[in-house]
């Protein structure tokens, strides 16, 4: 605890400096700034040290828990392509954890790649039928396909291949 106090200190020192100490006191909002670069640096170093904790964790023991802490982990910054790697990852060693689907499909519709998302939330949904949350994704997607074909038709987008 003691060195995050002295880091985010030497942070904030530096970046006084950087930007000249006095025109960041005599403006709020270049303080506020300041502040805001300072707490950005420690939250991507915090990251840096989960992920580099969590890719230790699985090289040391490679469960579906530690690939899907990773996968969230990288969801949670929208590095999405990450995170179904390791969903991936994680469905080889459960592929009957419907879950893992349907979090694999949350994070192909975050990168606007609808088939792709509709087709983990349909082998979420063929593994557990009562999934709400899969059904939801898969009229959602089919509801922006409806919308996307009749802009395409109007010739105002291109037609939705994804």
């Amino acid at each position: 605890m003691r060195i995050n106090i002295k880091l985010k200190l030497t942070f904030l020192l530096a970046l006084f400096l950087s930007m000249g100490f006095n025109s960041a006191l005599a403006n709020p909002s270049a303080t506020s700034r300041v502040l805001q670069q300072v707490d950005q640096a420690m939250g991507e170093q915090k990251f840096k040290k989960l992920e580099d904790k969590l890719k230790q964790a699985i090289i040391n023991n490679p469960t579906k828990g530690n690939y899907v802490a990773l996968a969230s982990l990288y969801m949670s910054e929208n590095k999405n392509k990450q995170a179904i790697a390791n969903y991936q990852e994680a469905t080889l060693l459960d592929p009957t954890d419907s879950r893992l689907f349907t979090s694999m499909s949350v994070a192909y519709l975050h990168l606007s790649m609808y088939k792709m998302s509709k087709a983990m939330a349909e082998q979420a949904l063929s593994i557990d039928s009562e999934l709400k949350h899969a059904g939801k994704i898969i009229e959602y997607i089919d509801k922006k396909e409806e919308v996307l074909e009749k802009a395409a038709a109007a010739g105002k987008v291109k037609g939705f291949d994804k």
